[in-house]
């Protein structure tokens, strides 16, 4: 199961309720992207970085 590699924000699991106080189990997921990034030391790698994590600049991406 994919992560986040900066945040480790990954897939949760929980129930729906319903009005009727019936529940569903269901998944919450994470918005993934698979991005290169610059790394500290200079080098790059792929890796899982939520969208949240992108457009807050927590990484730097590779070009």
């Amino acid at each position: 199961m994919a992560a986040c590699s900066v945040c480790g924000k990954k897939t949760v699991f929980g129930n729906t309720v319903a009005h009727s106080a019936t529940t569903e189990r269901r998944t919450w997921k994470p918005n993934l992207r698979r991005v290169r990034v610059v790394l500290p030391d200079g080098s790059t790698k792929r890796v899982y970085v939520c969208s949240k994590c992108l457009k807050a600049g927590k990484v730097k991406k590779a070009v």
